[in-house]
C-alpha cells in the first residue's frame, strides 16, 4: 500500500518537498536527503539506491549513521553498516508512491490528461523552466505576476486578432501608457509580444472606461460611487484656477466647442452652451465671445477614517473662464455643490480657496463672518449647531453653520511673507519695525550651518513658493534672530507664519495645539491691531521716521502698517472654522475623522494641475494645456485614480510606489494623537487662553506700551471688543483686474507636459469610410443631406486646390453629420468638419509661457 501523497507531490522541491518527507519519513531520512543534497522528489525517484552512501567509512558520515542504523566490522574487519528497517521500509514505500503518481492518471476527470515528460535536453537549454515550476508550485509568484505570464504565454500561442486580455492585464497596462506615456508603452509591447494590447485597443479601453468629462458638468454618480468605495461620509471641496492656453477647440464627443468662456446660471456654467451646425453662428462666437484663459476646477478631497492612508483627491468638474464672475456666483455655486452631494449622502464639511477676494466675500457670506448679505443657510434644513461659546468675548462665528471655510494655508503663508517683502509698507510694532534687513543681516554675519538660509530663502523670484516660508520660520531661523539686534518685531512676524503653518499645514499637530498655534496667531495680530488703532497717524509717521533713519514727506496710511485686510479676515476665519469642528466633535455632533484639518485647502486643485502637467514623455518641454487637452488628461488621470483605488481595496493585483511623504505610518501617528485627548469646552478656553498669554510673550520684546504692566495694560475683553470692532468695519474689496490664479507648487522644475498625440477619433473614422470625395466627386449611393435643407454660410474666392488635404468633402455619412458644417464653396455644397472650421476662425496662435515666473510678471 503506497502513501497517500498529493497530487503534486513529484513537482515538489527544496521546502516544500522536505516537508512533505518528514511529514511521511521522519526525521532521519530527512537529514538523510539533505546530506545528500537530494532537494526534490524527480531527483529522489532517479537515485539508485539512497542507502548506498552509508557504506563509506568516514568522519563527514558518522553523525548521521548515529540515528539511522549500527556500524559493524566481521572477522576480517570488513565494514558493514545495518539500517534500521523501518527507516528502510518507509522510504522504499515513499519513492514507490512517488513513482506510482507518475503513471497514474485521474480517474475521477472526464478528460484524460497525458503526462507530460520534459526532457532534460530542453531543461538544460532552459533551466528556468525548473524555477518556474518551483515558484508556482511555491506559490511565489504574485496574482498579477501568474496573470502576466499566463496572458503572454497563451497569447503567443495565437494569432495576433486572437489576443485576449485579463482586466488586471488592462488595467496594467492603462497604468503603464498613463504614467510613462506612448513612448515607453510601445516598448514594453514591442519587445514582450502579446503580453499588453496594441494602442488602438487600449484607446478603447480607455473610453469604454466611463471616465469622460465634458467642460462645465459635475461628476456627482462618479463622486458617489468613489466615496462608496473608500466608505466615507465626509468631504472637503477646494476651489481654484490656473492658467490656460486661451485656444478653441472641438470635442466631438459632446459636440460643442471647447475654449470659450461658458456663461455662468446661478453662478453654474452653461456645459454644452456653444453647439451648433452653423458656420455663421461660430464665426460670431469667434468675434464676440471671451476665449477662457483661466480653468476653475471643483475638487473633492475625501475625509476618511483615522486608520486609513488619505485617499486621492476628486475632480468633480472643470470650465473654462475669465475671471469674470461674483462672489454671488461663488457663493450659489457652493450652495448647489452642498445640495447635490447632500442627494448622495456625501456630507460636504466645507470650502477651500486661496485668498481671492471675490471668495473670501463668498465665506464671509455663507458663514455670516462679518457680512452685510444674509446667505440664509442658518435656516438650511442641514445645518449644524454648537451650544458652547455663545456669549464669549473672542468667538465671534455664529452657532449655525451650513458647512465651515477655510483660506487655503499655503497661499495665506505666502502672502504674509510678501507682505512682509513689500517695500511700501512698514510692519510697525511698538518700539519695533519688521524687515527683511534682519534676515538679509543673519545670512551676512552668521553661519549658514545655524540657520540654513540663503538670499533666495528670503526674497524669492517665485511669490508663491511655499518652502521659504518654512525656511524663514524654521526653529533655527528664529533662535538665530535672537542674535541680530532690534530683531524683535521681525521675530513676531514671522511667528505668525509660523503658527499658521503648524496649525493648519503641518500633518503632525495634534487637534487641541492647531488650536492652540491658530489662537496664538490671531491674538498676535489682534494685540497689534489694537496698538495701531491707540496711536494717531501722525504718531506712527514720526515712529517710523525716526526708525527707519530718514525723513517720510508723503501721508502714510493706516494700513500700510499692517498685514492686508484678506490676510486679516483669512487668520480669523480660519481660527474660527476650526474652533467651530472641534467644538462640534466635543459635542459628538461629528466623528474624529472630520478633524483631519491638513486635508481642508486648495492644495488639492494644485495637486491636480500638477498632475495634468506632468502628463508627458521624457522628451517633452511642453507644460501648459488648453481647456480642451486638460479636460483629456484628467480623464486619463480619472482612469489611473479608479485603478490605484481598487488596489489599495484589494481588487485588483496591481502594486503602485508610494512616495515616502505618504508613508501610512507617518499618517497614522498624526490620526492617533488627534484623539489622544477628550476634548471638552474647558480645555478648548484653557487653550485658547494660553494662546492669548504666549502672544503677549511674544510681543513683549517689540514694547507695546498697551502690554507694558507699569502702563494702562489692555485686558483680554478689550483686545477682543476693539478686533470685534476692527472687523466691523473692514471691507475685502474685490479687484476688477483680472486675476490670473497661478500654480503655487515650489518644485516647478518636476512640471512636465505632453503633447497629445492622439489622433481626433472622428477623423480616423472618417478616414477608414471615406469615398473618393477627396478627388471632388460625389458618390451618389451615399445618403447625403440635401442643400436646400441648410442655410448655407459662404466661403468667397477658393481654389480647389487648396481644400485638397483638409476635411473638406462633397458628401458624408449620415452618422457623421453632426461632427461637420454644410458650407458653400464656388457655389457648391460642400462639409467642413467642425474643428477645421475651428481652424479656419483661428486667426493667431496662442501661446502661454511654459516659465511660470514669467506667467507671474505677465499677469502683473
Amino acid at each position: 500500500m503506497n502513501f497517500p501523497l498529493p497530487t503534486n507531490a513529484t513537482l515538489l522541491r527544496g521546502d516544500s518537498f522536505y516537508s512533505i518527507v518528514e511529514e511521511f519519513c521522519g526525521r532521519e531520512v530527512l537529514e538523510l536527503l539533505k546530506f545528500q543534497l537530494i532537494n526534490s522528489s524527480m531527483d529522489l525517484i532517479e537515485v539508485d539506491d539512497v542507502f548506498s552512501i552509508l557504506q563509506i567509512e568516514s568522519d563527514q558520515t558518522t553523525t548521521i549513521k548515529e540515528f539511522l542504523g549500527i556500524p559493524s566490522k566481521d572477522n576480517l574487519s570488513n565494514y558493514s553498516f545495518f539500517i534500521m528497517p523501518g527507516i528502510r521500509l518507509k522510504l522504499e514505500k515513499f519513492i514507490r508512491s512517488l513513482r506510482a503518481l507518475l503513471t497514474s492518471t485521474d480517474s475521477t476527470s472526464s478528460l484524460s490528461v497525458a503526462p507530460l515528460t520534459i526532457s532534460s535536453e530542453l531543461l538544460q537549454r532552459f533551466p528556468f523552466v525548473i524555477d518556474l515550476i518551483y515558484c508556482l508550485e511555491s506559490q511565489l509568484l504574485t496574482d498579477f505576476s501568474l496573470d502576466f505570464i499566463s496572458n503572454l504565454l497563451s497569447n503567443i500561442t495565437c494569432s495576433k486578432n486572437a489576443f485576449r486580455y485579463q482586466q488586471s492585464v488592462k488595467d496594467f497596462a492603462a497604468s503603464l501608457y498613463i504614467l510613462g506615456g506612448r513612448n515607453v508603452y510601445e516598448f514594453v509591447r514591442l519587445n514582450l509580444p502579446g503580453s499588453i494590447p496594441c494602442l488602438n485597443s487600449l484607446r478603447s479601453i480607455l473610453t469604454s472606461s466611463n471616465k469622460n468629462f465634458v467642460e462645465g458638468e459635475f461628476q456627482y454618480e462618479h463622486l458617489k460611487d468613489f466615496i462608496d468605495m473608500l466608505d466615507c461620509k465626509y468631504a472637503f471641496c477646494g476651489e481654484d484656477s490656473t492658467s490656460v492656453v486661451p485656444k478653441v477647440s472641438y470635442d466631438s464627443r459632446s459636440n460643442s466647442f471647447v475654449g470659450f468662456t461658458l456663461p455662468l446660471n446661478n453662478g453654474f456654467p452653461s456645459s454644452r452652451y456653444f453647439t451648433t451646425n452653423s458656420f455663421g453662428k461660430l464665426e460670431t462666437w469667434f468675434e464676440e465671445v471671451d476665449k477662457s484663459f483661466l480653468i476653475n476646477v471643483h475638487v473633492i478631497q475625501a475625509v476618511c477614517s483615522i486608520d486609513q492612508t488619505s485617499p486621492s483627491p476628486f475632480l468633480l468638474a472643470a470650465y473654462g473662464t475669465n475671471s469674470k464672475y461674483t462672489a454671488q456666483d461663488i457663493l450659489e455655486r457652493w450652495s448647489r455643490i452642498f445640495d447635490s452631494c447632500m442627494t448622495q449622502n456625501i456630507r460636504i464639511l466645507g470650502f477651500s480657496a486661496d485668498c481671492d477676494p471675490k471668495q473670501m466675500k463668498a465665506m464671509r457670506d455663507s458663514m455670516g463672518f462679518f457680512s452685510k448679505s444674509q446667505a440664509g443657510f442658518e435656516d438650511h434644513p442641514h445645518h449644524l449647531e454648537i451650544s458652547s461659546f455663545k456669549n464669549t468675548s473672542w468667538f465671534f462665528l455664529k452657532p449655525r453653520q451650513l458647512f465651515v471655510c477655510l483660506q487655503d494655508a499655503s497661499h495665506l503663508c505666502t502672502k504674509l511673507r510678501n507682505r512682509l517683502l513689500s517695500s511700501n509698507t512698514i510692519l510697525l510694532m511698538g518700539e519695533k519695525y519688521a524687515s527683511i534687513d534682519d534676515l538679509i543681516q543673519l545670512i551676512d554675519n552668521h553661519s549658514k550651518i545655524d540657520h540654513g538660509l540663503t538670499v533666495s530663502d528670503i526674497c524669492p523670484k517665485d511669490k508663491q513658493n511655499y518652502s521659504s516660508c518654512e525656511k524663514i520660520t524654521s526653529t533655527a531661523v528664529l533662535s538665530s534672530l535672537k542674535n541680530i539686534s532690534n530683531s524683535e518685531a521681525t521675530q513676531a512676524y514671522l511667528e505668525i507664519i509660523k503658527c499658521v503653518r503648524l496649525a493648519y499645514v503641518d500633518k503632525n499637530t495634534t487637534i487641541i495645539n492647531r488650536l492652540y498655534y491658530a489662537w496664538c496667531a490671531v491674538f498676535i495680530v489682534r494685540i497689534w491691531s489694537a496698538w495701531l488703532q491707540s496711536i494717531n497717524c501722525n504718531e506712527l509717521k514720526k515712529r517710523a521716521s525716526h526708525l527707519l533713519s530718514t525723513s517720510i514727506g508723503i501721508p502714510v496710511p493706516k494700513k500700510n502698517f499692517f498685514i492686508t485686510i484678506p490676510a486679516l479676515f483669512s487668520l480669523e476665519l480660519n481660527a474660527h472654522s476650526l474652533t467651530y469642528l472641534t467644538v462640534l466633535l466635543a459635542e459628538q455632533k461629528i466623528t474624529k475623522e472630520a478633524l483631519n484639518i491638513s486635508l481642508f485647502n486648495s492644495q488639492i486643485c494644485e495637486s491636480t494641475f500638477r498632475a495634468a502637467r506632468s502628463m508627458s514623455g521624457p522628451f517633452s518641454s511642453v507644460v501648459n494645456f488648453s481647456v480642451y487637452e486638460f479636460l483629456q488628461r484628467v480623464e486619463k488621470l480619472a482612469v489611473l485614480q479608479n485603478i490605484k483605488c481598487s488596489s489599495e481595496y484589494k481588487k485588483n493585483n496591481i502594486i503602485f510606489p508610494t512616495h515616502h511623504k505618504q508613508s501610512k505610518q507617518n499618517f497614522l501617528t498624526h490620526s492617533t494623537s488627534t484623539v489622544a485627548i477628550t476634548i471638552t469646552e474647558k480645555l478648548i478656553e484653557e487653550k485658547v487662553f494660553s494662546a492669548y498669554i504666549k502672544a503677549s510673550q511674544i510681543l513683549s520684546g517689540c514694547e507695546f506700551s498697551i502690554l507694558n504692566p507699569n502702563d494702562n495694560m489692555i485686558s483680554f475683553e478689550e483686545v477682543n471688543r476693539l478686533a470685534f470692532k476692527r472687523l466691523s468695519r473692514s471691507k475685502c474689496t474685490t479687484s476688477k483686474r483680472k486675476a490670473v490664479q497661478l500654480n503655487n507648487d515650489e518644485d516647478e522644475n518636476e512640471d512636465d507636459d505632453d503633447e497629445e498625440e492622439d489622433e481626433d477619433e472622428d477623423n480616423k473614422q472618417y478616414k477608414s469610410k471615406k469615398q473618393s470625395n477627396e478627388k471632388d466627386i460625389v458618390n451618389e449611393s451615399d445618403e447625403s443631406s440635401s442643400i436646400d435643407d441648410f442655410d448655407l454660410d459662404i466661403l468667397p474666392n477658393v481654389s480647389s486646390s487648396t481644400i485638397r488635404g483638409m476635411r473638406i468633402f462633397d458628401s458624408i455619412d449620415h452618422s457623421q453629420s453632426d461632427s461637420f458644417l454644410p458650407v458653400e464653396v464656388n457655389g457648391r455644397v460642400k462639409y467642413m468638419h467642425k474643428q477645421t472650421a475651428n481652424w479656419y476662425f483661428s486667426k493667431t496662435k496662442p501661446i502661454l509661457s511654459s516659465d511660470r515666473l514669467k506667467r507671474v510678471q505677465q499677469a502683473i
